[in-house]
């Protein structure tokens, strides 16, 4: 009976895991950019892990189980060193931070977070010390709730890039729009932004060895208030002096967001006669995401490819862009905490009056 059972567990796990596959496949092939991707990922994950293990403990193999054992071990102990040591990681990246980018509020986010990260457990005493025991543990459960929140969907934003990152567009766009970004003392292309350029230039020269299909770049980028010319426009000087001059280079000059940047390129691409659904925009790798719910938005259904972000900058870039997309739904996740943190009481208040 009890071999029957553990057969019939671990075949349920191999279809669950199989249907979850097949589930997160047809969500990739509708759209690669989007949360779902993440949370149906990361569900295949557990289910993956869940049925190994079903599958080694009724296999009876005793070297798969070591073997199991083994591995869990090797993951399971930098998890627990990175939790042990993360407001101490993050304001090690905050000085590095500091250091060598400008000390604007969207920079020091990891200083924020490393800060409270480390006083969170002694201001969780402090109100246990204040408060009546129940009002205290009732508090304390609401903030737990509150980041274990966060943290799923931070998870699934991590899993749905990096999904992403394993699925490389296919190399026969007729357009490529490249994102702007400040630049410097007015009027010199950054080297975050000479990243993004370079990125489109790699990609087409990669796409002209294989399909002999030559894009048509489009540089978009309006001018600040601080800056003496478009970044559309020093842009395209840039890519010029680099040896991308002969490709057709158009500078959309009037965005001054990443919306408008996809919806005045649309334009261009319209008015080109190009299918709208043929192209491909490079930015930084941490901003492909966001990004791409913006070409969504307007109209353009394209993936991204992400220029690297310099190792020191990418825990900042990322968390910066969580919050963005977190914000693109507010009203949800708002709702969403509001229900979680009444349940929560409400729970609190029963178990009071039960005991």
């Amino acid at each position: 009976m009890q071999f029957n059972m553990g057969t019939l567990m671990v075949i349920t796990s191999w279809l669950a895991l199989a249907i979850m596959g097949g589930v997160l496949v047809i969500s990739l092939k509708k759209n690669k950019f989007r949360l779902l991707n993440g949370i149906l990922g990361n569900m295949f994950l557990i289910i993956s892990g869940i049925t190994v293990v079903l599958t080694v403990m009724y296999s009876q193999v005793v070297w798969l189980e070591y073997g199991i054992l083994i591995l869990a071990i090797i993951i399971l102990i930098p998890v627990l060193i990175t939790y042990l040591s993360l407001g101490f990681l993050l304001l090690w990246n905050a000085i590095i931070v500091w250091r060598k980018e400008s000390h604007t509020l969207g920079n020091m986010l990891t200083l924020f977070l490393g800060i409270l990260v480390i006083i969170s457990p002694l201001i969780f005493r402090g109100i246990r010390a204040i408060l009546p025991g129940p009002i205290a543990e009732t508090i304390i459960s609401s903030a737990l709730l509150v980041v274990m929140y966060c943290i799923f969907w931070l998870l699934s934003f991590i899993t749905s890039f990096l999904i992403t990152r394993l699925l490389p567009p296919k190399l026969d766009k007729k357009y490529i729009i490249v994102l702007g970004a400040g630049l410097l003392d007015g009027k010199r292309v950054s080297p975050l932004l000479a990243s993004r350029i370079m990125k489109a230039k790699e990609f087409c020269e990669q796409q002209l060895k294989k399909s002999s299909i030559k894009p048509i770049i489009i540089f978009s980028g309006g001018q600040g208030s601080d800056e003496k010319v478009p970044e559309g426009i020093a842009m395209k000087e840039y890519a010029i002096e680099h040896g991308m001059q002969d490709l057709e280079l158009i500078a959309e000059i009037n965005s001054k967001n990443t919306y408008q940047n996809m919806l005045f390129s649309k334009k261009i691409i319209e008015a080109k006669g190009l299918p709208l659904d043929s192209g491909i925009f490079s930015t930084s790798d941490y901003h492909t995401f966001r990004a791409a719910g913006y070409a969504r938005y307007v109209g353009l259904n394209i993936d991204g490819i992400g220029a690297k972000t310099s190792k020191f900058f990418i825990p900042n870039a990322f968390i910066r862009e969580y919050i963005a997309i977190l914000m693109q739904h507010k009203l949800f996740h708002l709702v969403t905490l509001v229900v979680l943190l009444f349940a929560n009481i409400g729970l609190a208040v029963l178990d009071a009056i039960i005991n």
